[in-house]
Parts: structure tokens; sequence; C-alpha cells
């Protein structure tokens, strides 16, 4: 009875190829593989049949081939060769810190890319957009202002407030402003006279030709009234 020294394959009588894995009968051996020591080439481990002068997988000289120590052949099919297994080792030497290094660069590109992401949003949303009255003040910061007509469109400002007056509330507001306060003049009408009173001590925090900012205390903290120049020559209130 005779195995394929490669998979261990049992062969057929005369066979010249293992009918498993193909391997050339020339390196197949006539005996039990659990009772038969053979050979190893000295350079790749390959086993070497005898009577050949080569080895048949490197091509190295027999005569340099021969270990000192033969060694079995596996007593299992799933047993590998000493070749094999000084290849799987080094394939896993070779791949673990690639690998490794993989999986690392993975992580640090995903972390770069989620974070471009959420300042992106962050930037559209509104979230870090410059403040407007800043913006505009830092276009006009050098043109002259009167602030006379500025005073006197906030005293305009405090009377309307004062009488609660929604009606002249909605001439002195910027275009925008209106359509933004307007649907809340119902529930703003019974806090406009508080409001009055506090904005008596307001103080022009800054101005410039077209923008000005008057700031004020109240119970609940410090606010802002801020005022443009409208189309028309006239001081609106933009925002309160």
């Amino acid at each position: 009875m005779s195995f394929c020294i490669k998979c261990g394959n049992q062969l057929k009588p005369n066979a010249r190829f293992c009918g498993k894995c193909g391997e050339i009968i020339i390196q197949t051996v006539q005996q039990h593989p659990t009772l038969t020591a053979f050979p190893l080439c000295g350079f790749c481990g390959s086993v070497i049949s005898p009577g050949v002068k080569f080895c048949t997988i490197c091509g190295t000289p027999v005569s340099v081939s021969y270990q000192s120590t033969p060694q079995k052949m596996p007593q299992t099919l799933s047993d590998p060769l000493p070749n094999q297994v000084n290849s799987s080792r080094q394939q896993l030497v070779q791949k673990g810190p690639q690998k490794k290094r993989s999986k690392v660069f993975s992580l640090v590109v995903s972390i770069i890319v989620t974070f471009c992401i959420i300042a992106a949003g962050l930037y559209f949303f509104g979230v870090y957009k410059p403040n407007n009255a800043d913006t505009i003040m830092a276009l006009y910061q050098n043109e002259k202002y009167d602030q006379v007509k500025i005073d006197s469109a906030a005293n305009v400002v405090e009377n309307i407030f004062a009488t609660s007056d929604t009606a002249r509330l909605a001439k002195i507001l910027s275009s925008n402003s209106l359509k933004k306060y307007r649907q809340y003049f119902a529930e703003l009408k019974p806090h406009m006279s508080a409001f009055a009173s506090d904005f008596k001590a307001r103080k022009l925090r800054y101005a410039t030709a077209r923008l000005a900012v008057y700031e004020f205390s109240s119970k609940d903290g410090k606010f802002t009234a801020e005022f443009c120049l409208g189309d028309n020559g006239k001081w609106l209130l933009m925002r309160f």
C-alpha cells in the first residue's frame, strides 16, 4: 500500500499521479507514512524521494540536501509538513504588523473625516456664523455717525414700548425684523411697559454710520437693542 508524500492520500497500484493533489508518483513512498522516515531538502524542507539527485521543488543537489536526522511524515492529513509550518510562521510574522498598522491608519482617517463632517455641519447650520451686528460694524466703523439721530430713534422706541403701541412698533421695525416679530406682538404687548422701564437706563455700546447698539439691564440679565439706518434715511429697530 502506498501513499502520496504531499497529501497522504492512498495511491492506486501503478498510479503515476496522486488522484487527490496531482503529485507525481516519483515523490511518493510505497509504505505507510506513519512507519517511514524521509530525508528532507536542506534548502526548502521538501521530502527527498529515493534515487533522485536533485530536489524536485527547489533544484538543490541531493548531496547537500539531506539533513543529518530524517523526519517522519505527518501522522494525519491535518498535520502540516515542516516547510509548510515555517512558511505559515513567516506569513504571520510579516502580516501581523502590517494589519496592525492598517487598522491604526484606518482609525486615524476615520477620526479626521468625522471631525471634518462635524465642523462643516456646524458651520452650515449656523453654530459658528459671525454676529451680523459685528460684521456690519466692521464694514462701517470708520464712517461718522450722528448720535443725536440715533438717540432720537431710541427715544421713539422707548415711548412706543411705554404705551404698548404695537401698531407704531410695526412702523419702526426693519422689514426683516417685522417679519420675525409680527407673530409675537400679542405675546409681547403685556411686557412692553417693563421693557420701556429697563430701556431708560440704556447705554450706547457702539455705533457706526449705519448701525447702533444699545445695552441695558433688567432683572433677567443684560440685553441689547440694535438699530440700523434704513433706505429712507431713518433709523429703524432691527433687533431687541
